[in-house]
This record gives structure tokens, C-alpha cells and sequence, in this order.
């Protein structure tokens, strides 16, 4: 790209914002390409930039000249009459050049057709879709997030093929531009190669850089400290020279510093020693991880301290891998909020540099730890876990250390826009997901694509379960190790309790020696009622007379929200009987997902602080907790008694791991409670045969259940050895071999595995295709298929507000503020703080309570123009306690029971 004539000032690149003042494009252009340059040398981890470097196959000094010649080509579709007529006084300065009256194009779609032709001019290969040459325009063409479809033509004549580009001056100034930024960057030559996941980092790196340097008061910074008045090299060198030595500064800003731990062994990262299975890891993971990265599948019994260990080990990999951060994965926004506290913990201990820490999911601006002040997104730098910056939308995983639902990574997966700024987050850090086994077949399907793309990029993953069985672990591992370029080879068998460590050179099982404990396991047959549920009253009764005589704390745990709410309402009156408990009455509590979100919390942290490994001396005497699955992940809960719904058999596994969790505890433990128990209640009919009620398929699949059953039958009353018997039993439910060899395979078994496979298939056609067999990046975001599906299938739920009204008619929310239905902020916009005190009150339910709803559940009109607020659903309730209507449904709300339904039970 030879020199060109002066660069036109006048074309503008952003005015919104700046009170009527415009910022010249070559100058952003040129902001780009400074903050891309301290991205690199102070925020990407050294692992990424070698990841970068070895994929277009330069050293890294070079790769980052590249990178930064990339960044100030990205908005050269901007010099176009469409886009510089948006800002009319600005259009009306701009003088020789030519009226176009094509029909208008994105300046983004016009950057990816006009750079193929420039690039090749430039010297850069441009044969296929695979080159460099291609690969640039395109990922510069997809800095808004969404590529556009590869054609070789547009790239050959892009004035023929895109008119809107406009010839004469326009197109002489696109070419002057491309020439001085190219020369001030030091004319780094073309690439030979660039594989399809490194430049799928490139372009989050420019989505980065882009949205780093327009921000308003950045522009207004550089148009106060003064702009250039003169187009020519030596004016756009100085301005270029002043955006590099503030960029560091802006990075600071947003949170984006350097960031390691300390080192050191495990007792350093924790104030205790370690277990067996613990101490394994810390003795022969550090070795292995030298070798390269890989990934790390944790397989050991409830409470053994698999956290810690994951922490442990994701240090180790971090370090070796010179990815040093987390983010850390569950299946729910509750168990979220739940590890953001140890890791948080761990942080404080462990972390050096700038570090940074967000909680990402939907509600996580809700949660009082993460923003206390109520303002999630409006704490500045002196916040304890995160900027501004980062807690705005889609940046969360940029931070160094990040908790959240599993879902935000899995985005990074599927088609859509901004995928590829997730990835960017996640090849920064180790991946752990905990939990494994608590997805189904659709979330495993993306689990797997997103591991194969790890794998590419030198992601070191943890992955953590208790229960999975042996084929999900197996075809996780080999979705990495492909991702990684073992196309085969052997991968050991799966063991446990133990750690697989698999990658690229090598791949180890190690059994590891757990705590063994006895579970006596009761299988207890109840009745059904007419009415098609369940008669828990009888058994529950007389399971809990014991602790109601002497004392202790049990756990009942129904399938639905519905059967809980019915079983702690008849566990209180029983209760109140008089003569019933003879020591202090029981405290009994229920949780479910179908309070406001603040009540959750409340009750979530006060059973947390009652049942949890630090209660001590807070642990009640005699207490009742009655719940839903909410408790059966990542809630270190310890019980003396698991009273259980039937459920597959790994979930009951987990369920008990909540039973005699922690020994600190055995010397308050009641003498009736001197074994680990779980006490399956089993549906049956009036010849004893399971009965699955209605409303359970809808949770769990009918095979599972019926599978499960027959499994605890052939118990007969032996107990289960933790961990010796846990695969074994997993086995028997979930593998189909083992199953063939045992039970017959019924009807049922077959509509899960057609389920399954069903599943699985779309999550092949909703995610986006493996690195090594994707040719055009516009598959990273659309697809003649799909568009943008969602992490989770058939997760059709909804949220209602409840409110009552006062004397004078206005609504108040059950903590009894008014409810916003007109925004106080400015042209009657919702302010945050409305917003907040609004969403807090929320309820989950599902989507069939919110079809063909009334007049009366309509939200107010304003809120349609808030994205958080206008999905509402409105309950109003003359008073509360009292019934409303919720479409055609007659609901109550209580502060212990949460939102019920009168008319009708339902799941």
C-alpha cells in the first residue's frame, strides 16, 4: 500500500455523544491500533499471544504489528456517502466527492467486500475462503459481531459488486487511509496462514479494541487534549504516538490489567491439609501439565472437596499453560451465586496484579454480595470485584476471574453475535465446569463443540463431577483431545473414585483412595391419591418422628414445586399437634424456585448459614428443611436424614451427599441418626407397582425412574459402599450395554435415547461448526438452519411480579414500595434503582401459566421500552395472602410458601 494524498479529517468516524462535535476516522482507526497494542503487551495472557503467534506462524512482536494493522482497518466502510450522510452537517463539509445513490449498506458488510481486492494488493493471499487475505476481510467485516457470507466475486470487484462504496474521491481516501495507517503501524508484512480459531480470537480482540475507544468520554478526552489539524503523515504519526501512551491507561480504566496468582503448593492456596484425592492431584498434576495443556475430569464422591481441588489444579494449569484466571460454570443462577463466594474467598488469598471478578448470568445484578449498593452497573474502579466496564453487557468474561451458569460459555458456541468475544474470555483462563452430569443431552451436545474449540485454542479445562456416567466422561474428553489433533488414539478408562488428565502428548488415569462410608439406602413405597399425586403424609410422619422426639435436622426433597409447598404445609400442621415433638420445636423452612428473587436469597444464605460447613454453634438443634432439586447442587448443605422423592439415580447419589457431609458435625448428630440414610419414597399403585405421577416426566425422564427403581430394589436393603458401589449403580441406570445385560430395554428407554440423539442433534445444528472443518466464518454466526438458539431446550418459563393495592389505588410490591409504573430518570426512562427494586420481587414460572393471559396480568405500558422489565407478567392481589389471578389460575403469595397455586397442583 503506497503513499497516498493527505487524508481527509472531514470524514468522520463517531459524533453520538460529543455534542455536536465529530471524531475523524483515521483517528480512531489509529485509537484502535493503539489500544490492540496494549491488549497485547498488557492484558493477553502469554499463552494466548503464543496461541496467536503459532497460528500465523510469525514471532510475537510480529503477530502483534499484524493484529494492530488488522484493528485500523476495521472501520474503513465508513468512507461511504451512506454512512458519512447519517450526520448531515458533517455530510455537508465534505467536499469532491461524488453523489451515490446506491442503496445503502453497513459499513461493516462494506469493509469485508472492499478489504478482499486491498488486502490482495497488499500482497496478501487471497485464493480461498482458508486464506489470510479472505480471513481478514472477513473477521473485519464481523466486528459488530455477525459475518457475512463469503463471495469470491465481491472480493474481486468490489466497487462492481457493492456500489454503495462509491468510486472517485471515496474510493481514493479508502486507499490513503489503508496506505498511512499501514506505514505508521511499520508496514508489518502478510501472514501465510491464519487457522480458523486464531482468527476467531483476532476479531474478538478488534470487538475489543473498537468498543474500548468509542467510549464517550474517551473521545472527549482526545478531542479536549486537541485533534489534528492537518491530514498529512507527520500530524497522524503525533496523534497515533499520543493514543499509544494513554492506551495503557484506558485499559486500567475498564479493568483489563495483567493478572497471576502467587505460587506456591496447596497448603498455600488453602488453610488446611489435603485429602487424598486432593493431595493426588497436587503431587503428580504438575508433572503432566508441563507436557501441554489439557484437560483435567475430577471424578470423586459428594464432599471431598472437589472444589478445592479444582481450584488447586486450575492454578497448576493456568500456570503451566500461562492462562492464569477461571471461569467457573454451574447449572443454575442459585449455585452460581453459591461458588462466587469460595472463589471469591480463594481470590482474596491467591490473586496478584489487577485482577478483576464478575458473576455472570441474567439476575447476578440482583445478587446483594456482588452490588450492594444496588447499582450493578454503575460501580466505578473502586469496586471489590469489578469496573463499570466490565459489568457491562457481554463483557463478563473478559475479567480475569468469572462465576456463572455454564450457559454464558456455551454461547461462545452458538451461533450468534458476539461469540466470538466469549471465546476471547474464555482462552484467557481455565475453563471449570462443575456439575457435569447435571446437563442433558442438548447442553452436552454444546458442551462438546465448545470443548473441541478449547482444545484448538490450548484451553486448560476442569471438568467436575460425582456422578457421570462413564460414556458422557469419555465422549467429553475425546471432544477436546479432537479439538486438540488427536483424531484417535486410546483415552483410559474412566475411573473412580480418581482423575483422568488427557492431552495432546499424553493421557493418564489416576485412582485416588476416598473416605469410604456406608449409606443405608430405604426404598419406601407410598400410595398415590385419586387425584394423581402423592401421599408423602404418612411415610414423611413417621420418618421425622424421631428427630421431632430427640432432636436433629432433615432434608425432604419433593420433584416439584408444587408437592413441596403441599409437603411443608402438612409437615407444619402436623406439627403443631399438640404432643407431637417433644424437645423444642422444630424450625421447618421451605426453598424452592418459586419465591421472589430477594426471598430466595434470604432463605438460600439462612439455610446456607444453618445446614453449611461453617455453621458450628448456628446449626439448630431440630430442624426441617423441605425443597426442591434446588439444594442438590453446590449447596455445601449437611443433614442427618435425606428424605427423597424417586429420582435417576445420580441425583439421588447427590442428594445424599447432603447426608453426614461433615464430621465436624457427627458430635451433634442424635443418637438416631448414627448412619448416613436416604429414604427414597417410591409411587406405587394399589398392586405396588411404580406409578410415575403426571406431572414428573416433565423433570426427569420416565425411564430414568423406572430404571432407578429397579436398581435400589436389588438393593434389598444392603447398604451402598461410597465411593465402591457409586459407578456401579450409575452404570445400571444410565449405560444401555450394562442395561442390556441386565434389564430389558422398554419402551421407554427408547423414547429417551430417540430424546437423546434428538438433542444432540440439534445441538449439532445449533452450534457452530469444529475448527477444523469450518471454511467461511459467516458459520460462526448464521446458518441456513438456525439462528441463535438457546442454551437450553424446552426451558419455557416466564417471571411475574406480585403486587396489591394501597388505599389510594396505587400498587405497591410485596415489600411494600410502590411500584414504578412510570420511569423517574431522564424522558421517563426506568433509573436502575426502579428497575432493581422491581426485578428483585420476580418469580419463575412456567410457561404455561403465561399463554393466552388477560388484560389484567399486562404489565404497564412503559415497560415495554425497558429490556428488563418488558417480559413482566403482573399478578395483582387485593391484598396480600389473598388469591389473585394469574390468567386463569387462582394463585397465592406467602412469605414461607412462595407462589402457589390454589386451583390445582402442578410441577
Amino acid at each position: 500500500m503506497a503513499d497516498r494524498p493527505e487524508i481527509d479529517l472531514a470524514l468522520w468516524g463517531k459524533s453520538r455523544g460529543l455534542g455536536g462535535k465529530r471524531y475523524p476516522l483515521v483517528c480512531h482507526l489509529l485509537d484502535a491500533a493503539a489500544i490492540m497494542e496494549a491488549l497485547w503487551d498488557g492484558y493477553l495472557p502469554p499463552g494466548v499471544r503464543a496461541v496467536i503467534a503459532d497460528g500465523v506462524q510469525v514471532p510475537q512482536e510480529r503477530a502483534k504489528d499484524l493484529l494492530m494493522h488488522w484493528a485500523a482497518l476495521h472501520d474503513i466502510g465508513k468512507v461511504m456517502a451512506c454512512f458519512q450522510g447519517q450526520d448531515k452537517e458533517g455530510f455537508g463539509e465534505l467536499v469532491g466527492y461524488p453523489e451515490n445513490a446506491a442503496e445503502p449498506k453497513g459499513h461493516a458488510f462494506a469493509a469485508h467486500v472492499w478489504l478482499g481486492q486491498a488486502l490482495a494488493e497488499a500482497g496478501y493471499k487471497t485464493e480461498s475462503g482458508r486464506s489470510p487475505g479472505i480471513r481478514v476481510a472477513q473477521l473485519l467485516g464481523g466486528h459488530h459481531g455477525r459475518f457475512s457470507l463469503l463471495n469470491q466475486r465481491e472480493f474481486r470487484a468490489p466497487l462492481e459488486c457493492l456500489p454503495a462504496l462509491g468510486g472517485g474521491r471515496w474510493e481514493e481516501q479508502r486507499r490513503s487511509i489503508a496506505a498511512v495507517v499501514h506505514q505508521l503501524i511499520g508496514s508489518p508484512m502478510p501472514p501465510t496462514k491464519l487457522p480458523t480459531p486464531v482468527a476467531a480470537l483476532v476479531c474478538g480482540l478488534v470487538i475489543l479494541a473498537d468498543w474500548l475507544v468509542s467510549q464517550d468520554i474517551f473521545l472527549r478526552e482526545r478531542i479536549a487534549v486537541g485533534l489534528p489539524e492537518e491530514g498529512n503523515i507527520d500530524s497522524l504519526r503525533r496523534h497515533f504516538d499520543n493514543s499509544r501512551a494513554v492506551a495503557p491507561r484506558l485499559l486500567g480504566d475498564a479493568g483489563l490489567g495483567r493478572f497471576t496468582f502467587k505460587q506456591g503448593g496447596f497448603t498455600e492456596d488453602f488453610p488446611f491439609d489435603p485429602n487424598a484425592l486432593q493431595r493426588s492431584i497436587a503431587e503428580q498434576l504438575p508433572d503432566l501439565v508441563r507436557q501441554g495443556p489439557g484437560l483435567l475430569l475430577i471424578m470423586a464422591p459428594m464432599g471431598e472437596g472437589k472444589t478445592e481441588a479444582a481450584l488447586h489444579a486450575g492454578r497448576l494449569m493456568g500456570e503451566a499453560a500461562q492462562t492464569p484466571g477461571y471461569f467457573f460454570g454451574l447449572p443454575t443462577m442459585a449455585t452460581s451465586d453459591q461458588m462466587f463466594h469460595r472463589v471469591g474467598e480463594f481470590r482474596e488469598r491467591r490473586a496478584e496484579g489487577a485482577d478483576s471478578m464478575t458473576l455472570v448470568h441474567g439476575m447476578a445484578w440482583l445478587n446483594s454480595a456482588y452490588a450492594p449498593d444496588g447499582n450493578a452497573v454503575d460501580v466505578l474502579t473502586g469496586d471489590p470485584f469489578a469496573t463499570q466496564w466490565l459489568r457491562g453487557s457481554k463483557r463478563g468474561l473478559l475479567a480475569h476471574l468469572s462465576v456463572g451458569t455454564i450457559d454464558q460459555a456455551l454461547l461462545a458456541v452458538l451461533r450468534g453475535r458476539h461469540n466470538v468475544l466469549r471465546m476471547l474470555g474464555l482462552a484467557g483462563k481455565v475453563l471449570v465446569v462443575d456439575e457435569v452430569h447435571a446437563y442433558d443431552a442438548y447442553m452436552q451436545g454444546l458442551l462438546k463443540r465448545l470443548l473441541t474449540w478449547l482444545g484448538a485454542l490450548k484451553v486448560p479445562v476442569v471438568l467436575l463431577s460425582a456422578t457421570l456416567p462413564v460414556p458422557v466422561g469419555r465422549r467429553l474428553v475425546e471432544a477436546y483431545l479432537k479439538g486438540a489433533g488427536i483424531r484417535s488414539g486410546s483415552i483410559p478408562e474412566v475411573v473412580y473414585p480418581g482423575w483422568i488428565y488427557a492431552s495432546a502428548t499424553s493421557s493418564i488415569a489416576v485412582p485416588v483412595r476416598a473416605r469410604t462410608r456406608r449409606l443405608q439406602v430405604e426404598l419406601r413405597n407410598v400410595p398415590m391419591m385419586g387425584s394423581g399425586l402423592v401421599n408423602r403424609t404418612e411415610a414423611v410422619q413417621d420418618l421425622l418422628s424421631s428427630l421431632a422426639a430427640k432432636g436433629g435436622c432433615a432434608a425432604v426433597i419433593c420433584n416439584t414445586v408444587a408437592e413441596a409447598q403441599r409437603t411443608y404445609l402438612e409437615i407444619k400442621t402436623w406439627l403443631d399437634r399438640p404432643g407431637t415433638a417433644s424437645v423444642d420445636a422444630p424450625v421447618v423452612k421451605l426453598l424452592h424456585s418459586r419465591f421472589p428473587a430477594r426471598r430466595r436469597e434470604e432463605i438460600t444464605q439462612e439455610v446456607v448459614d444453618w445446614f453449611g460447613k461453617e455453621a458450628g454453634d448456628q446449626r439448630p438443634r431440630t430442624a426441617i428443611l423441605v425443597a426442591t432439586q434446588v439444594i442438590e447442587q453446590s449447596l455445601d448443605l449437611d443433614f442427618d436424614i435425606v428424605i427423597s422423592d424417586l429420582a435417576p439415580i445420580a441425583l439421588l447419589l447427590q442428594r445424599a451427599g447432603r447426608c453426614h457431609r461433615h464430621p465436624a458435625n457427627d458430635s451433634r448428630r442424635p443418637t438416631w441418626a448414627n448412619s448416613m440414610r436416604l429414604v427414597v419414597l417410591a409411587p406405587v399403585d394399589g398392586t405396588g407397582g411404580l406409578t410415575i405421577p403426571r406431572a414428573w416426566p416433565f423433570v426427569y425422564p420416565a425411564s430414568l425412574l423406572q430404571r432407578t427403581h429397579l436398581a435400589l430394589g436389588r438393593l434389598e436393603g444392603r447398604p451402598v459402599a461410597i465411593p465402591e458401589h457409586v459407578q456401579e449403580l450409575v452404570d445400571q441406570v444410565y449405560d444401555e450395554d450394562f442395561a442390556d445385560q441386565t434389564d430389558p430395554i422398554t419402551e421407554e428407554d427408547l423414547e429417551r435415547i430417540a430424546d437423546e440423539q434428538t438433542k444432540d442433534m440439534y445441538a449439532s445444528m445449533a452450534a457452530i461448526p469444529e475448527p477444523h472443518v469450518l471454511r467461511d466464518l459467516s458459520d460462526l454466526s448464521q446458518g441456513e438452519i438456525v439462528d441463535e438458539f438457546s442454551t437450553r431446550l424446552g426451558a419455557d418459563s416466564g417471571r411475574v411480579v406480585c403486587c396489591s393495592p394501597a388505599k389510594d389505588g396505587t400498587l405497591l410490591l410485596p415489600t411494600g414500595e410502590v411500584l414504578p409504573e412510570l420511569g423517574e430518570g431522564r424522558d421517563g426512562r426506568f433509573t436502575r434503582h426502579q428497575v432493581r427494586r422491581t426485578v428483585r420481587e420476580t418469580i419463575p414460572v412456567p410457561g404455561t401459566w403465561l399463554r393466552n393471559l388477560p388484560d389484567d396480568n399486562q404489565a404497564p405500558a412503559a415497560w415495554r421500552d425497558n429490556p428488563h422489565l418488558r417480559d413482566l407478567v403482573l399478578v395483582t392481589f387485593p391484598a396480600l395472602g389473598e388469591p389473585g389471578q394469574l390468567g386463569d389460575r387462582t394463585v397465592r403469595l406467602a412469605d414461607d410458601l412462595g407462589l402457589s397455586e390454589s386451583a390445582k397442583d402442578e410441577s
